[in-house]
Parts: structure tokens; C-alpha cells; sequence
């Protein structure tokens, strides 16, 4: 990770609000939006109304095509719980039991004394351990640790599932001569890609302010930090940070963001987009379609380029094409 990307994600995605400084991020992030970004489309009725319209399609992440998109992972031993005596304890597991077998949407709820959970587990359990009776020892032992199970993938279910519904997502790329993002997102070379000239955009434009870039890591970010301070100030950026931290795998796309926080009711929308400096025909495109693009193209006064093979190598560069 660059240097520049470590003080912007400080700057807008630290777990203490005390430190956050949303335009310090902003500014840092400004000279470093890709001068153009684009978005491969395939020669469908929808992407050409959308191509003459000059729109684009938000999504929520759970309709993208990585079904692990804003995944969160938690710490359980460091998240809060009640500090309750055993039979309290057991009393609420068992209709937490009961709610969930009857198909309920059971979640914990919020400590009134909170502690630790690991903290609790060793607590009750050495308490537990000063009795005789071995089987009560191990039958409290075995709930206690399904019990931390089960509160552990409530929380999990429940943040994941509000990141994938309430957040709208715009996929971009910083390349246009990806022969993988051509043949997975263009029809195996027969589409097409939209060039955005975002260098033109100004700094306040939201297109641009909230154009992010993806995160590739290996492992899932700990939200644990988040969310372990009942009643403290919380990050409530926290869920935009979730939707660009992608496993890297996916590192080739070299994937830029618009990223929105507009809830579930309105996730899934339509964004006006700056008219295209160029569209790129891909380098397989059949005879029609390339006609039909330059048609388009002509009317708007839009650059046409189609990829080509470069002789001799396995790399693609765009090539301009006439449109008289």
C-alpha cells in the first residue's frame, strides 16, 4: 500500500473520530484520482441507451459479482457483553436458542455493564470450576463457548448485511488494456469500454470526491476497533471503508469507486456521468456493432478507438479510428 493511502485511510477511516479530518483525506487523495478512469460495457439495448444518456449504474455490493464484497471479521473476545451471572447467562441462551430455531431475528443487546467477552468467559468459567460437579463444568463450558459463537455471527450477519444493502457502489478502472477485464466485463473483446476524462472534474465535484481507491489485501479487515466502546463516538464511515477493501485476487482490475452511503431504499440507482472523452472498441468487436459505435460516436463529436494487438507481444494499445 502507498504511502498516500495509508494517511487517507488515517484521515477518513480511523476507528477514533477523534482523529478524524475528512478534507485533509480528500486533499490527499485529489492528486492521485487516475486523469481517466473507465467502465467496460458489452453491445447490449442497456448499455447503449445508458451510453447516449450519459449514465451509469450504482449497485449495492450484494448484487456484485464478488459475493465476499464488504465482508467484516471481528475479534469475539474483545467485543462487549453483559457482566451477568451464570444463571442470567444461561437464562438468556437458552431464548436466544428458542429464537433462533424458530427462525427469529434474534440479536444481542446493548450491555448495560459491559465487559469483555473473553474477559467474562475466563471469569465465569473459573467461577464455575470451584464446584464438585464435573458435568455442570463441562456443560457450562460448551455452552459458553457456542454461546460466543453465536453472538459473534449475529453481529457479523447483521453488519455485513447492512454494508451490502445500504451502500451504492460504482466500479471503475485505471486501465483500459486489461485483455482479463476485457474478456470478463466486455463480452470476451466484443464490447466496449467508456474513457471518463476525471482530470477535468473539479475538486468539488462528488464524482471525483467520492471516487475511491479499492484496497487489495489478503486478509478481511478486524472491525473489532469500530465497535468495542459502548456509548463512545463511532466512525459511521466505517461502511465506506469496507466497500473498497477487496481480497487481492482482484488486484488486476486496478479498481477505482464512487462510493455511497444512501440506505437500502434507494442503493440500486442511476448516476450522471461527464460525456465520454473516448469509447474503445474491443479488439474482437464484429463488423456491425463497430458500425453502430461509430454512428453514435459521429453524432457526438466522442473520439472512437478500438484495441489492438500489439505485433510481436501479448499487450493491447488503443488505436483511433475514423469516423468519416
Amino acid at each position: 500500500m502507498e504511502l498516500w493511502q495509508q494517511q487517507f485511510i488515517r484521515a477518513l477511516f480511523h476507528y477514533s473520530p477523534e482523529h478524524l479530518d475528512i478534507e485533509r483525506a480528500f486533499l490527499v487523495k485529489h492528486p492521485h484520482v487516475p486523469a481517466r478512469l473507465y467502465k467496460y460495457r458489452q453491445f447490449t439495448e442497456y448499455h447503449l441507451d445508458a451510453l447516449k444518456k450519459d449514465v451509469l449504474w450504482l449497485s449495492s455490493p450484494d448484487r456484485l459479482n464478488d459475493p465476499y464484497e464488504a465482508q467484516v471479521s471481528f475479534d469475539v473476545d474483545r467485543f462487549k457483553v453483559e457482566d451477568q451471572s451464570v444463571d442470567h447467562f444461561l437464562a438468556e441462551a437458552r431464548r436466544a436458542r428458542q429464537a433462533i430455531e424458530a427462525g427469529e431475528d434474534w440479536r444481542p443487546t446493548e450491555p448495560s455493564r459491559p465487559i469483555n467477552a473473553g474477559d467474562w468467559r475466563r471469569q465465569m468459567v473459573s467461577t464455575i470450576l470451584q464446584s464438585s460437579d464435573l458435568s455442570k463444568k463441562e456443560a457450562f463450558a460448551s455452552i459458553v463457548e457456542e454461546w460466543s459463537k453465536e453472538q459473534a455471527q449475529a453481529h457479523v450477519r447483521s453488519m455485513s448485511q447492512q454494508f451490502r444493502k445500504g451502500f451504492s457502489v460504482l466500479s471503475l478502472s485505471a486501465t483500459a488494456n486489461s485483455k482479463l477485464l476485457w474478456a470478463h466485463y466486455s463480452n470476451s473483446h466484443k464490447g466496449f469500454a467508456i474513457e471518463y476524462d476525471f482530470a477535468s472534474l473539479p475538486y468539488g465535484d462528488l464524482r471525483r470526491r467520492l471516487c475511491f481507491p479499492v484496497f487489495y489485501t489478503t486478509k478481511l479487515r478486524d472491525a473489532t476497533r469500530y465497535f468495542d466502546k459502548p456509548g463512545k463516538p463511532f466512525n459511521n464511515l466505517f461502511g465506506q471503508y469496507m466497500c473498497l477493501v477487496k481480497q487481492d485476487d482482484w488486484a488486476y482490475e486496478k479498481e477505482w469507486r464512487i462510493v455511497q452511503a444512501i440506505g437500502p431504499e434507494h442503493a440500486n440507482c442511476e448516476m450522471r456521468m461527464p460525456k465520454p472523452a473516448a469509447v474503445i472498441l474491443g479488439s474482437q468487436v464484429s463488423h456491425s456493432d463497430e458500425e453502430t459505435m461509430r454512428q453514435m460516436c459521429k453524432e457526438r463529436s466522442v473520439t472512437l478507438k478500438r484495441m489492438v494487438q500489439k505485433p510481436g507481444t501479448f499487450q493491447l494499445e488503443p488505436v483511433q479510428v475514423a469516423l468519416d
